[in-house]
This record gives C-alpha cells, sequence and structure tokens, in this order.
C-alpha cells in the first residue's frame, strides 16, 4: 500500500516540474461525518453562507484551506447530483432551464445521462 509520504513526495514533485501558478488539490469522499479533518472549513456551519463547489476548490487552490462539502453547504445542484448525494433533477417545468438546454427533451437526456458517481452516502440521505 502506498504511504502518504510517497503521495506528498509526488505533489512536490509535480508542483516543481509543472511551475503551477496554484496549489494542486485533491478531493476525499467521505464515508461519515465524523471522517472530516478537523481543521477543515464547512462553509454554512462555520461561515453562515453556501458555495459553489468550484469556489471552494479555488479557496482549497489559491488560500489552501481544506473545505468539507456536505449537502447543506453546497450551492449548486450539479455536484449534488455528480458526487450521488442527490438524484438528477426531473419532472420541473423549467427542467430545460436548470440544465441549460433548448427543451424539455433535451432536458430528460441530461438528468438521464448526467454523469454520477454510482454509490451513495447513506449518512447523508
Amino acid at each position: 500500500m502506498t504511504k502518504i509520504s510517497e503521495f506528498n513526495n509526488y505533489g512536490e514533485e509535480l508542483e516543481r516540474l509543472l511551475l503551477l501558478r496554484t496549489s494542486p488539490i485533491a478531493v476525499k469522499m467521505l464515508e461519515k461525518e465524523e471522517d472530516i479533518p478537523k481543521e477543515a472549513i464547512r462553509p454554512k456551519r462555520d461561515r453562515g453562507y453556501h458555495l459553489a463547489q468550484c469556489q471552494a476548490f479555488a479557496m482549497s487552490r489559491r488560500r489552501g484551506e481544506t473545505i468539507a462539502m456536505l449537502r447543506e453547504d453546497n450551492w449548486c445542484w450539479a455536484p449534488l447530483i455528480g458526487y450521488g448525494l442527490e438524484k438528477p433533477l426531473e419532472g420541473h417545468s423549467a427542467l430545460h432551464y436548470i440544465y441549460i438546454v433548448e427543451n424539455m427533451e433535451a432536458a430528460k437526456r441530461v438528468a438521464k445521462n448526467f454523469p454520477r458517481l454510482t454509490w451513495t452516502l447513506s449518512s447523508y440521505h
């Protein structure tokens, strides 16, 4: 099994070779809320607002912050569906506006084919 120090060394080597302007980040999928690192920021609980997943990634990359994003911390629907925390949006009369497609038929195709992890976190449902 790979040790964490090996991953750290790989990361340092990538940073050195690629001359990145921001830090690389990693995403850890949690099985239970107790797995959240103590130093992690929970946007809604700790700061009183929601974040989009892309905002959380930017904060991690630029500021080096550890951000824990559970359902209640997320502002966007797409990561919630993609991570398997919510079912794809269906049946809404404005679905084509939400998915930003031309009509309801296209929206139904998006809902059916939206990329997502197939496992679920039962403790968050």
